[in-house]
């Protein structure tokens, strides 16, 4: 998930100027500097960077939909410290073995991503909230005719009894958080991808495949052999947070101070509401559906909302 830039320069010095000039040299200026600060105000929409303020690449991955959103808070985020960003897709949509591989070589500076004590231990985590908790809040991809079977749960108690399996990467946090609520898990080693065509087939043993508010918004009309989940939202408190790669310290630092005032600004919540908001709409309905939730495993650090 890249931002834009706006400029608002201060024209009265320029119209002072313009004000005291009156041959056909002078209009010919005043055109000239008029069409430089229309320029500008056309180019940019936030505060323009001084010469002395600093500029960074970020390389980042995934889906266009993700990566455009972390583009944008991360470019909005630094730009409020005085900060220009130069965004680069350095890869698409990638197996989690691998992102985190190119994570921890550098080939890649950040990644959204769970929060588990192993990516902790190799990658240098900021524990700030970075969806909103939209990610944390789980819609079920099923095959298709399988509706009637979830249209009577109403806890999680009741989720259990159906003694569903959800298909999950080997790799992804949510695995951990299913098992510690006694719901059963098939995880997949490699490309978790295969999971759509698994659960179409229903005859691979997993029976649903849990996907972020977000992501099944951008997804379904992809996967006409899978549906939806008409009622209900698996909630867990433990928003994904952003991993900056161990090659890059510095830039740890000063993401850690710009998503902080993110966060207390409204800014990351600002952005993930209008970059996400087909989740409130048609077939996702986020805002109408039966929340189950889900108890989050004790963590020695915990994510801040």
């Amino acid at each position: 998930m890249a931002g834009e830039c706006s400029a608002h320069p201060n024209s009265s010095p320029t119209s002072r100027l313009v004000s005291t000039m009156t041959s056909w040299h002078a209009s010919s200026l005043y055109r000239w500097l008029h069409f430089c600060c229309l320029t500008a105000l056309l180019s940019f929409s936030g505060p323009a960077i001084s010469d002395h303020e600093h500029s960074l690449t970020l390389r980042l991955a995934g889906t266009p939909e993700s990566f455009g959103y972390t583009a944008a808070v991360l470019s909005h985020a630094l730009r409020a410290q005085g900060v220009a960003t130069d965004v680069h897709r350095a890869a698409g949509n990638l197996p989690m073995t691998r992102l985190e591989y190119m994570l921890e070589n550098g080939t890649l500076s950040a990644a959204i991503l769970g929060r588990t004590e192993e990516r902790d231990r190799r990658l240098l985590p900021i524990a700030i909230g970075m969806t909103d908790n939209l990610v944390n809040q789980r819609i079920l991809f099923i095959p298709q005719g399988t509706q009637a079977a979830y249209d009577n749960v109403h806890s999680l108690e009741d989720f259990v009894r159906l003694n569903k399996v959800a298909g999950m990467g080997q790799a992804w946090a949510d695995r951990l958080i299913w098992e510690a609520n006694g719901l059963a898990v098939q995880p997949l080693d490699g490309d978790w991808r295969r999971l759509y065509r698994m659960v179409a087939s229903q005859a691979r043993g997993i029976d649903y495949l849990p996907r972020a508010a977000y992501e099944i918004a951008a997804e379904w009309p992809t996967h006409p052999d899978l549906a939806v989940e008409q009622h209900l939202v698996l909630v867990y408190e433990q928003d994904h947070i952003l991993y900056v790669s161990p090659a890059e310290p510095e830039l740890h630092q000063l993401l850690l101070t710009a998503l902080s005032e993110a966060a207390r600004s409204g800014l990351i919540r600002r952005l993930a509401r209008e970059h996400y908001a087909e989740v409130f709409e048609p077939p996702v309905n986020l805002g109408e559906r039966r929340a189950i939730v889900l108890l989050a495993p004790e963590r020695a650090h915990p994510v801040i909302p």
